[in-house]
């Protein structure tokens, strides 16, 4: 009975992970610390469902930010950042988007935006980044975020990061049974 009970509360989780989140917007925020050079990269897939009611418009906007020493001119200092972003679609379409900042006494923000009509509505969207940064005599942060809105009617599907997890664990559930089985059938002849 217990292990029914588990089967269905896991089938119930799963099936829960893969309803959309009716989002029509979404953020994706990145951000870093450090002195002398620094980078980072990152690439997201996002499933995209729903239908477009007019035209399949997407946009995004890219924003950037920092802090860092200031400039002087008797010793090395200051600061520089720059990110840049791509968005691609399943069909092809896509946006790229740069911001950069530094070289200013405390912090700093930029932003740059785009968009692209598809003729229907993709089902994936792949977002890759990636981001510099140089701090001269001191330490400084950086960050950094991209918002992606998706037309009405359409929506951000989370793809669940746990799936391989959960399909393990029913795998196990299933050969624990097994082998019970197995054993019984052997005791029983």
């Amino acid at each position: 009975m217990l292990s029914r009970l588990t089967v269905g509360a896991c089938i119930a989780l799963a099936i829960g992970a893969w309803m959309p989140t009716r989002a029509s917007a979404i953020t994706l925020s990145y951000g870093y610390s450090g002195t002398g050079n620094a980078s980072f990269q990152s690439d997201t897939t996002l499933g995209v469902g729903g239908s477009c009611i007019a035209a399949c418009v997407i946009s995004a906007v890219m924003t950037i930010s920092g802090t860092g020493p200031a400039f002087n001119a008797t010793t090395p200092s200051g600061w520089g950042a720059g990110a840049s972003g791509t968005i691609t679609d399943n069909l092809g379409n896509s946006i790229l988007l740069a911001v950069n900042t530094g070289n200013f006494p405390g912090t700093n923000r930029e932003m740059f935006g785009g968009f692209f009509m598809a003729s229907v509505l993709p089902s994936t969207l792949d977002v890759s980044t990636s981001s510099f940064a140089l701090f001269l005599g001191g330490s400084g942060t950086v960050d950094y975020s991209i918002s992606i809105s998706l037309p009405d009617g359409a929506h951000f599907t989370p793809l669940p990061a746990a799936l391989p997890l959960f399909a393990t664990g029913l795998g196990a559930i299933g050969l624990l049974g097994w082998r019970r089985r197995r054993k019984a059938e052997a005791l029983a002849a």
